[in-house]
């Protein structure tokens, strides 16, 4: 009888992929004000998040050769982890926004580090048969902790500014950014003293010889794909950015919080119009982001699960279509009346959670399905590779589109190119019969 419980290894590590997301969530939603506040715009979004995803992808690809050499995973997932629990909340101390670029690079340095071999991990230590929920528990985990980081950084911005009294914008992100540095640690403690070695750890360690050859051809072919459906999903602060500009050029929100009679006489405290405004929209992103990962932490489980019983490339097929319908919504939101701004806002992004629970646990499970367990460390730091080899062009292009022809077109384009993936992997990946 096959065992379907989750095994601790998976446990520990979904917790510590929340605490680790708590504390980059307490930063990632705000960035886009952040730079708007350091006097820079969407191309400078584009290349930080492009640069920072890009290194991660290289580091990801050479971490799962040596863990599969080493078989000492469990010191790369700590290494990794560590380096950026320690590097993030350095984001608070830039002065110009290129400085970003470095922060986010070397906190993507740790995850490069770790991602690979921390899958592996999760691969090695579950039955197959419920691989996709194994990896689906893991997004819920992290997810949850990205529900709880906007909610941190939001309780620390009603501290600091209706309770203490700040009114610079940039010095309270300071404080902010800051604070992320206790869940992060809190994480490396866990890591350190729960997760243990698993699966292969007493296997002989082999050269340090890496071959692509050892792949096959419809392993190589699904990372084609993949990489084509990655040049069109550009990051998600650039749909945090396309929000902060349709609220704050329409006051949506701000109307709608003046609406609320408890809300709208403690924020009328608070300065003149345009510095209410200001509070109001730097509240709105957090709290639509946490929003956004409650309805990814409730879905990932179960529709990762799903792909275990009716065919991974049936359940990715599903989220990349919802992933082409949201990017076509993005580009019309500014067009909606402003009374139905805020609610659409709400409504796409509880629609693009599904692509991520969908799609997030069934690829890296599709993985696991066809390729050797001896060489998981390596498929995995492909596969990662391959996705962040395609983050700098995809977010540099959306950047581009976006300032020279509009959101329209960016996100068009983005829809477009996944639906082209789609077709793709329906004709040519072959899938493992569970």
């Amino acid at each position: 009888m096959r065992n379907s419980k989750i095994p601790r290894n998976i446990i520990v590590l979904g917790v510590v992929s929340l605490l680790t997301d708590a504390a980059t969530e307490m930063i990632y939603p705000l960035i886009p004000i952040f730079v708007a506040a350091l006097g820079s715009g969407a191309l400078m979004l584009g290349v930080i998040e492009g640069v920072a995803e890009t290194t991660a992808a290289m580091l990801k690809l050479l971490s799962g050769i040596l863990s599969d050499r080493l078989r000492k995973r469990k010191l790369l997932v700590v290494i990794g982890y560590t380096i950026s629990s320690l590097v993030r909340p350095f984001t608070g101390l830039v002065v110009n926004a290129w400085q970003i670029v470095m922060i986010r690079m070397l906190d993507r340095v740790g995850k490069g580090i770790r991602t690979a071999p921390r899958d592996a991990l999760i691969a090695l230590s579950v039955d197959e048969s419920i691989r996709g929920r194994a990896y689906g528990f893991h997004r819920a985990m992290d997810h949850t902790g990205a529900v709880i980081g906007p909610v941190l950084a939001l309780i620390t911005l009603l501290v600091l500014i209706p309770g203490l009294g700040m009114t610079d914008i940039i010095y309270t992100l300071r404080w902010t950014f800051g604070l992320a540095i206790i869940p992060g640690l809190l994480a490396v403690i866990t890591l350190v003293f729960f997760l243990k070695e698993r699966g292969d750890e007493n296997s002989p360690v082999k050269g340090f010889h890496f071959s692509i050859r050892q792949f096959d051809k419809n392993f190589l072919t699904y990372l084609s794909i993949v990489l084509l459906f990655t040049l069109g999903n550009s990051s998600d602060a650039f749909l945090l950015f396309r929000i902060e500009e349709a609220i704050q050029k329409s006051g949506s929100f701000y109307s709608t919080i003046m609406n609320i009679p408890l809300l709208g006489d403690m924020v009328k405290h608070f300065g003149d119009k345009p510095a209410q405004k200001n509070l109001v929209n730097i509240l709105f992103l957090p709290l639509i982001w946490a929003f956004f990962h409650i309805i990814k932490a409730i879905f990932s489980t179960p529709l990762g699960s799903w792909s275990d019983r009716i065919g991974r490339k049936t359940v990715i097929n599903i989220g990349w279509g919802i992933y082409a319908l949201v990017y076509l919504s993005f580009a019309l939101l500014d067009r909606l009346p402003v009374d139905w701004q805020v609610p659409a806002t709400f409504f796409l992004f509880a629609i693009y959670a599904l692509y991520y629970a969908f799609s997030e646990g069934a690829e890296k499970a599709f993985v696991a399905d066809i390729v050797q367990p001896s060489a998981l460390g390596s498929a995995f730091g492909m596969y990662n590779f391959t996705v962040g080899l395609g983050a700098l062009p995809a977010s540099i292009l959306f950047g581009l589109l976006y300032k020279t022809f509009g959101a329209t077109i960016a996100f068009g384009t983005g829809a477009t190119i996944a639906g082209f993936s789609m077709l793709l992997l329906s004709l040519l990946v072959r899938e493992k019969k569970l």
